[in-house]
């Protein structure tokens, strides 16, 4: 036996380190050139995230079979995104090609990426090239074709490393929204990494200063980071939902699940075996989903993220904080209302998803204010219950200059950000927005969930009742006659009101709501916006 020519367990236990530390290197600088399928920046962060858990304790296994064969499952487990599921087939690849070839040899090793690209393709109800699929098929091609010349693992791994280098630098050619980016695949590049980093590992070559060079030769000619102008392009897509989960169950036919599971939303990517079904897909609402998986086996590491959150992430790592005085942070929801948050603050303002009962952590915040390069942050909380979790910021010493305005609602955050100006002093701004709350009145309008006393007005499970200045004004049996009394009632005093219409009662058509809201009104000017808010079917401003 030529152990020269193969793998022990020892060592793919080391590579699997260099796995990891290359990744944990070059993560940020992957996650800046993500654009397909989704531009939100967190594909190298995924691909990490994938192997950080890994279990690489060898001492507790019997065999190099049964550590790949932990591997493949972990991974799968593991797997976050896109590309951490795309990623998991190379342990696939691996343990497939040692269970045909009896060892890890040079020939395995090889036909680890060919095993690795055809379970990737049929993975993918969509197959797109120019992407991770396309640089495994790259390097598989080359790699076997060029085992009869390789004498040594290093003579395999310098096939293997310059096949994803190259393979890397033709992503754009093959798929245009990377041409139209400016970008190679950053899945591809990760990739390419990994499998640099093997190399120079087994050459004991400087494994940082030589991963930089070979960094820059696959971005030669391009950018280092997704264009400006396709974030601003792509910023009006509605991104939804990346759901990732794993259903473990028995006997589970994986093409015909693969099939089924696919056509609840874009960019699946379906994979396993009888026994485990990883699913990574895009969805609006995982709801359909994660409920049709259930049927089928237990739904386990079940990791969601709000992919327009992201995005939006994304851009802001391109902001010109030199022009920028003070940045808002307004935790809310409801594409619609955050839209609005948006379109106001422009690039001073910052999203936080929260509200309702799903408010975010003092650990959350404190995060998304270290993202933020200005010195001066203005916090809306828009929700008592937030009001709490912000106030514990003053506790703690924090190196920016950070004001709350107690926003108690959505419809205060908004009248605050309406006051702000960015071209003025942070005290001018925050002396304007918190006036501000003081010359509107708002109002909403929900369902009562159960027989209730507020301010000793009875109201009935089921009714639709409505909230003014934060007294209740009374309940009805359908919401759009709440609506109606409510909005005369404020037009009494002011002569704007803006409504944001929930989820549960977005319609497609606004003009009849609105003619018959002004129809015995005069001079009075009406805005509907589809909020999209959870809880409230109506939230009212009025100025």
């Amino acid at each position: 036996m030529n152990l020269n020519k193969e793998i022990s367990l020892p060592k793919i236990a080391e590579v699997l380190k260099v796995f990891i530390f290359s990744l944990d290197l070059y993560k940020e600088k992957i996650n800046n050139l993500n654009v397909f399928p989704v531009p939100d920046g967190d594909t190298g962060t995924n691909m990490f995230l994938t192997l950080k858990n890994l279990d690489l304790n060898i001492d507790s296994k019997k065999d190099i079979r049964s550590f790949l064969l932990d591997l493949k499952q972990s991974s799968l487990m593991e797997a976050r995104g896109n590309s951490g599921v795309i990623l998991s087939q190379f342990f696939l690849g691996l343990l497939n090609s040692f269970e045909q070839k009896k060892s890890l040899s040079i020939s395995a090793i090889a036909n680890t990426f060919t095993i690795a690209a055809d379970s990737t393709r049929k993975s993918l109800p969509n197959p797109v090239e120019g992407t991770m699929l396309t640089v495994y098929e790259d390097i598989g091609l080359l790699a076997t074709k060029s085992i009869d010349n390789c004498n040594s693992i290093k003579d395999i791994l310098k096939v293997i490393a310059n096949a994803s280098v190259l393979s890397v630098k033709n992503t754009p050619n093959k798929l245009r929204i990377l041409r139209d980016a400016g970008v190679v695949d950053s899945g591809g590049l990760g990739l390419a990494i990994m499998m640099n980093a093997w190399y120079f590992s087994e050459i004991d070559s400087n494994i940082e200063e030589n991963l930089n060079s070979v960094y820059l030769e696959m971005i030669e000619g391009l950018s280092d980071r997704v264009s400006k102008e396709y974030l601003k392009d792509s910023g009006e897509l509605e991104w939804g939902n990346c759901t990732v989960f794993t259903i473990l169950g028995k006997n589970m036919n994986i093409d015909i699940e693969r099939e089924k599971l696919s056509k609840f939303g874009k960019s699946a990517v379906i994979t396993g075996d009888e026994s485990l079904i990883k699913v990574h897909i895009h969805v609006l609402d995982g709801d359909e989903i994660l409920n049709y998986s259930k049927t089928l086996g237990e739904v386990k590491n079940l990791f969601v993220q709000n992919m327009d959150d992201q995005t939006k992430d994304f851009s802001d790592l391109d902001k010109d904080y030199k022009k920028i005085v003070t940045s808002v942070i307004s935790i809310c929801d409801g594409k619609g209302i955050i839209d609005a948050f948006n379109e106001s603050g422009s690039d001073s303002m910052h999203i936080i998803r929260g509200g309702g009962g799903n408010n975010p952590s003092v650990k959350e915040i404190i995060e998304q204010i270290k993202k933020i390069k200005s010195q001066n942050i203005i916090i809306l909380p828009n929700n008592p219950n937030i009001i709490t979790t912000v106030n514990q910021l003053n506790e703690l010493s924090l190196d920016k200059n950070i004001k709350i305005i107690n926003t108690k609602s959505i419809q205060q955050g908004i009248a605050a950000i309406f006051s702000f100006d960015s071209k003025k002093e942070f005290e001018e701004n925050i002396n304007n927005m918190t006036e501000s709350l003081n010359l509107v009145e708002e109002a909403y309008i929900t369902v009562a969930t159960r027989d209730v006393v507020i301010d000793n007005k009875s109201i009935i499970k089921n009714k639709f009742f409505t909230v003014l200045n934060d007294k209740v004004f009374d309940y009805y049996d359908k919401s759009d006659v709440a609506l109606k009394r409510i909005v005369d009632e404020m037009f009494k005093r002011k002569d704007l009101i803006t409504i944001f219409v929930g989820h549960d009662s977005v319609l497609k058509n606004y003009q009849d709501l609105e003619k018959e809201l002004l129809d015995t009104q005069e001079d009075k000017e009406l805005i509907i916006v589809d909020g999209n808010q959870s809880y409230y079917n109506y939230l009212l401003l009025a100025e």
